[in-house]
């Protein structure tokens, strides 16, 4: 531990403003006394909170990221915007910015100076040396994506905690240090491993229950109902516009990702109307049909933006495989319940257009759907998980933990690759399955990390979460190169 204790710069934008305050008042009291606190807030308003959660709290600052480029905005220029990607080694610079689902339809000049006024915050939080770690969520916008990339030069490790899939994503979590959704723990010779017989059961079980139950994520329990309008939103849609319209939070140009942000409010009412309107476009599953099961991601998302840049247009996906399928084969699409209306009708219509793609009723049952699939592919969606699990082939094209399971083919281009990946392919023994479960339940810790919802905030949840989070720091500070610290990249 270095004399006078860590220094943690902390996310603090919803839900992390509560979230992060929380984590670090348990850390600092029950493990690091000397622990020193950064948190990053978007505005006035955030700042405001975030003194109200840590009133009394000493070892702590506030860095504001609206009044920061407010006065630093001409400093912003485009002449630094190309020095940074030079100084940073980060060419293409556009890439971190297309990561970004608020900057992508934002005009040039706007991007240039949010990108320059980025490097310009982080580099004045980061090179002085005082700050040991940033602690945010997967990198998932251009905000994070500099401060790891500035954080890099530094010597500042960027950490995260990681909801896990499957049945234990709402009580258990991993840790990542890395852009993509790695966990820094898991072992890449878990093959050759020899796992003790407790874990081995517990690995089993679990395998077993996913066998037997169709498991519903945690996080889709309440998008299971077809779109509604409640007359209390409608009655208060223009007034609520009109504050948004307004106000000053979504006119704030100093913080991009809530500027302009106030046609959000008929987000609702838009997509019942095109749900509807778009209902024509979905099939029944026929499935005496010989096909490729293909679930969509939610759209823009970090799971395709960050972790699939290549397919983030995911139709150039669906193009790739149309054009690589066999004549006995179909590919079925099928749009996520959850995510019904979030797509414009031009979207479908495309679609429409390949004879050999077959758009699935959102409401018709994924696990089916998997189980008479010939092969399931994917981005990075957990729909890969999930099949991995049943033993089904499974194609991807993104970064994602499970890249490496048993059964699963990692590929970057699918075009024309197709037939050669899938003979390949051999369905794995269920205990290379188990083998592989025990290696990821090995390195998973308990803690809910849905950090919006009162059960992760709860004391008992901040407990543990401090816990395996004091744990994992301590790893670092004792070898940082046991994580392959030195290895990381200095931009990805």
């Amino acid at each position: 531990m270095k004399k006078g204790g860590l220094t943690i710069c902390f996310q603090a934008r919803p839900s992390y403003d509560v979230f992060s305050s929380l984590l670090f008042k348990k850390l600092k009291s029950e493990r690091l006394p000397g622990l020193k606190g950064i948190f990053i807030t978007s505005d006035a308003k955030e700042t405001n909170d975030v003194k109200g959660y840590l009133k009394g709290e000493l070892g702590i600052k506030i860095a504001e990221v609206s009044r920061f480029f407010q006065k630093h905005w001409n400093e912003f220029t485009y002449e630094k915007f190309v020095a940074f990607e030079k100084k940073y080694n980060c060419a293409p610079i556009w890439k971190y910015i297309y990561m970004d689902r608020f900057l992508i339809e934002a005009d040039f000049n706007y991007c240039v100076k949010i990108t320059a006024g980025y490097f310009f915050f982080w580099e004045a939080l980061f090179k002085n040396g005082n700050v040991d770690y940033y602690y945010d969520e997967a990198v998932s916008t251009l905000h994070s994506a500099v401060a790891y990339i500035v954080g890099r030069k530094y010597g500042v490790k960027y950490l995260t905690q990681m909801v896990c899939r499957g049945e234990i994503e709402a009580s258990h979590h991993f840790f990542s240090m890395v852009p993509y959704l790695y966990d820094m723990h898991a072992d890449p010779d878990y093959k050759n491993r020899k796992y003790n017989e407790k874990l081995w059961k517990q690995a089993e079980e679990f395998l077993k229950r996913y066998e037997e139950h169709d498991i519903k994520a945690s996080g889709m329990a309440y998008v299971d109902t077809q779109p509604y309008l409640e007359p209390s939103y409608v009655a208060t849609l223009i007034p609520r516009y009109i504050h948004a319209r307004y106000g000053k939070h979504f006119n704030n140009k100093y913080f991009y990702m809530y500027y302009q942000q106030y046609g959000l409010v008929f987000d609702k009412w838009k997509f019942f109307f095109r749900y509807n309107k778009c209902k024509k476009y979905y099939h029944k599953a026929d499935f005496s049909k010989k096909y490729v099961y293909m679930a969509l991601h939610y759209q823009p998302e970090a799971s395709t933006i960050v972790c699939a840049q290549k397919y983030e247009k995911q139709l150039f996906f669906i193009d790739s495989w149309a054009k690589s399928l066999p004549a006995d084969t179909l590919l079925y699409v099928k749009e996520h319940y959850a995510h019904i209306g979030h797509r414009e009708e031009s979207f479908y219509a495309a679609l429409k257009k390949y004879p050999n793609v077959v758009l699935i009723d959102p409401w018709e049952n994924s696990r089916e759907l998997m189980k008479y699939a010939y092969v399931v592919t994917t981005l990075t969606g957990s729909v890969g998980w999930e099949a991995m699990l049943l033993r089904k082939p499974v194609i991807i094209a993104g970064n994602v933990f499970y890249e490496n399971a048993p059964g699963v083919i990692k590929v970057d281009d699918i075009y024309q690759q197709y037939l050669p990946a899938v003979s390949s392919w051999h369905r794995p023994a269920r205990e290379d399955v188990i083998q592989y479960l025990c290696s990821v339940l090995g390195t998973v810790y308990k803690g809910n990390m849905y950090v919006h919802t009162q059960d992760a905030r709860a004391e008992k949840n901040i407990h543990l979460l401090a816990e395996s989070l004091y744990q994992t720091l301590m790893e670092i500070q004792e070898d940082p190169y046991r994580f392959g610290y030195d290895k990381l990249p200095a931009a990805f």
